[in-house]
């Protein structure tokens, strides 16, 4: 479900700037096989954490063997180079974004004050992904305001997943500020960060999409017995409006 995020982002961008086509749709799948590449690595590095954390994924939870989790990480990876070759432009940045995700889970570890804006990075990619398949140019403010809600996001992730991280060694936002600190500035900036897309949002698609992000960024938070991990996996709702937005403005 995570991977689905980027990947129709991909194929949003070449739609809206190049109009429905084939290309589009495997731009989207390329993306989203990538992910979950992306996604995979990362829980083969991190189960252990996961594990001292408590964390409910398939391969802390010994759903998933390691070893046929690696076999599907190579298969992701191999339909992922596939599919580019079909798309054409942009195979270039889909390496390195492989690349990229692979380093992931040790620039975290050493260097977890800056995950944040690395993940914002990774998320980005697809973005600028669907615009070299389209040839289409987005100004700097459109990642800018997608950037800031993915930073906001992990930085509430953290502050969920402090007692882990601390147990791992990593001084994450959360560990040197205290998990409370860091949850309500996760919180506003996600909060803003979607306020402003509907402040700046063109009519249309972009419009209404942004002003359902923003609904559905409160309903989120506002809605009564839901823990911090429901709040953060229902937190990709808004964060999908939001790309959107972007590919609608």
């Amino acid at each position: 479900m995570s991977s689905l995020v980027p990947g129709a982002l991909s194929c949003a961008v070449v739609f809206v700037k190049a109009g429905p086509s084939l290309r589009g749709i495997l731009a989207g799948l390329a993306i989203c096989t990538l992910t979950a590449f992306g996604f995979q690595v990362n829980d083969l590095l991190d189960f252990r954490k996961d594990q001292v954390a408590g964390v409910k994924r398939p391969i802390a939870t010994g759903m998933v063997s390691r070893s046929g989790a690696t076999l599907f990480a190579f298969a992701l990876l191999l339909v992922t180079f596939a599919l580019s070759v079909w798309v054409g432009p942009g195979g270039k940045l889909l390496a390195v974004l492989a690349l990229a995700l692979v380093l992931y889970t040790p620039t975290a570890r050493k260097l977890p004050l800056i995950k944040g804006l690395y993940v914002a990075g990774l998320c980005l990619a697809p973005l600028y992904y669907g615009s070299i398949v389209s040839s289409a140019q987005y100004a700097w403010h459109s990642y800018a305001f997608l950037a800031v809600f993915i930073v906001g996001r992990e930085t509430l992730m953290d502050s969920n997943e402090m007692r882990g991280d601390r147990s791992a060694g990593m001084v994450t936002v959360a560990v040197l500020f205290g998990e409370t600190c860091t949850k309500w500035a996760g919180v506003w900036a996600m909060a803003l960060s979607m306020a402003v897309f509907v402040a700046v949002s063109g009519g249309g698609m972009a419009r209404v999409s942004a002003v359902i992000g923003l609904v559905s960024l409160l309903l989120v938070f506002m809605w009564p017995r839901l823990d911090d991990a429901k709040r953060i996996e229902l937190s990709r709702i808004p964060m999908l409006a939001g790309v959107v937005t972007i590919a609608c403005g």
